[in-house]
């Protein structure tokens, strides 16, 4: 193979984009990545406190609240099953614009449903959008970024899309009062539409996966570019020698790979691992975001106290995620992981047993919830998640772990319901999660690959040797 050849390999493509330091292209693509998952974080958001209006105004019941909450996991379950194949076929640029373009016309749509069964079916076109969009969103930067700065650049990620927990929050506590819950939908949907342009105008493909699917003269136009404006910003990076371009040929084959590998020996502990995360991610993180209101509603506060206090709470959320970004590349994934499932475990449960007329308490309690519950959340999904995964299903394998964490979505509304109606209450939900949390944390304990300061190639040596 001749040195230019090998220059824009796949290996010689990764290898280069491992040596840039971190510029404006590598900013400019978080950022519109992060628009991504910002939308499913407002889309994930906004429900809660809207079912909590719609309750107790009578256009919908318990029931209905529920089938809402199920139904968009139900829409997210089916997006994260499609996610690898879009992503892995046509590319992380097309998926994550036509998945955001669905999630908009959902919004939209959802503003003008004439009854709360047109509402719920609104709810699963917007969920399978987004559960489409959500793994390309929070995967696709790995591809592009230094091992040394992928950690820290993705929990930027992290922090830009869960301020999209307190947005949507801001957004049911000023519109919901004044203008009810219809305009809600439609500035997501106008955020959605607004993240499509930019994408579209702006994202650029991984080059990674151009060079994986044999277009190697894409990819080598993109990275020649972006080295070319680093240079010209007069910064230095180290050359790739052929040497090492072939030690990382040696050491993984790179090929197109079928589903069933995600469950081949080599593979299946991973993919397990993957799919635990996913699924206490989603068990801990709705029960905070969708049903905190609820069980402040029923605990006796009107919709816009519980609505306030639950921002307060949520504060916790860029406290926490905010200083995730000093220390991810300074502490294994796996203890971050591990640390924040026992503390989930603690003080979820101490929050849910705090009687309900010391507010001051709950507040601050809870806000020490949101604190652990999303460094849990943001470490799990945008950080650690895809990055064991080999480049040729990364996508499927974030995706198919998203698809299994969405069932908790789907089931968790039926016991927290059941719950909330017997005399357990908030405490029985509580106490639920913390089952959960110690189990995956014991899990990634014994079967978790630790990621940090490793390149996506060294993560995945030796899994696709045959």
């Amino acid at each position: 193979m001749a040195a230019s050849e090998l220059q824009s390999s796949y290996h010689g493509i990764a290898a280069r984009l491992d040596r840039l330091p971190i510029t404006g292209f590598h900013k400019k693509i978080m950022w519109l990545l992060a628009g991504i998952t910002f939308c499913d974080s407002i889309d994930m958001n906004i429900g809660g406190p809207i079912i909590a209006q719609l309750l107790a105004t009578g256009w919908s019941d318990a029931g209905l609240n529920s089938l809402f909450v199920s139904i968009t996991m139900v829409g997210y379950f089916f997006g994260g099953l499609l996610a690898g194949a879009l992503s892995d076929g046509i590319g992380r640029k097309k998926s994550a614009v036509i998945c955001t373009v669905i999630f908009t016309i959902g919004c939209f749509a959802a503003a003008f449903s004439p009854d709360m069964h047109f509402l719920i079916g609104c709810r699963f076109v917007m969920g399978l959008g987004l559960g489409t969009a959500f793994p390309a969103g929070y995967s696709a930067l790995t591809e592009f970024t230094p091992a040394s700065k992928r950690g820290k650049y993705q929990s930027y990620v992290g922090l830009i899309a869960n301020s999209g927990v307190l947005v949507a929050s801001f957004l049911n506590l000023i519109i919901l009062p004044i203008a009810g819950w219809r305009p809600v939908f439609i500035v997501a949907g106008i955020m959605g539409a607004f993240v499509v342009i930019m994408c579209i105008i702006f994202l650029d493909e991984s080059p990674r996966w151009l060079a994986m699917m044999g277009r190697n003269d894409e990819a080598e136009a993109l990275v020649s570019g972006y080295e070319a404006k680093i240079k010209a910003q007069g910064k230095d990076f180290p050359e790739v020698t052929e040497e090492e371009i072939r030690q990382r040929e040696a050491a993984e084959n790179v090929k197109q790979l079928p589903w069933s590998f995600l469950f081949k020996k080599k593979m299946i502990t991973r993919t397990l691992t993957a799919m635990f995360l996913c699924f206490a991610m989603n068990a801990c993180v709705y029960t905070v975001a969708t049903w905190t209101p609820t069980i402040f509603v029923m605990r006796g506060f009107d919709v816009t106290y519980s609505t306030m206090m639950t921002v307060v709470m949520q504060l916790g959320i860029p406290v926490a995620v905010g200083a995730l970004t000093f220390y991810v590349e300074k502490v294994n994934r796996k203890t971050i992981l591990i640390v924040t499932y026992v503390l989930i475990a603690i003080i979820g449960f101490a929050w849910s047993c705090i009687p309900a007329d010391q507010t001051t308490l709950i507040m601050f309690c809870g806000f020490l919830v949101c604190c652990v519950t999303y460094t849990n959340s943001v470490t799990t999904s945008a950080i650690y998640l895809s990055e064991p995964f080999p480049t040729a299903c990364r996508i499927r394998g974030a995706g198919i772990a998203n698809a299994f964490g969405r069932i908790a979505g789907i089931l968790s509304p039926i016991w927290i319901t059941a719950l909330l109606n017997s005399t357990f209450g908030a405490t029985g939900v509580y106490a639920v999660n913390a089952a959960i949390a110690i189990f995956v944390a014991v899990w990634v304990a014994i079967f978790g690959v630790e990621t940090r300061g490793r390149t996506l190639e060294e993560v995945t040596a030796g899994l696709l040797d045959d």
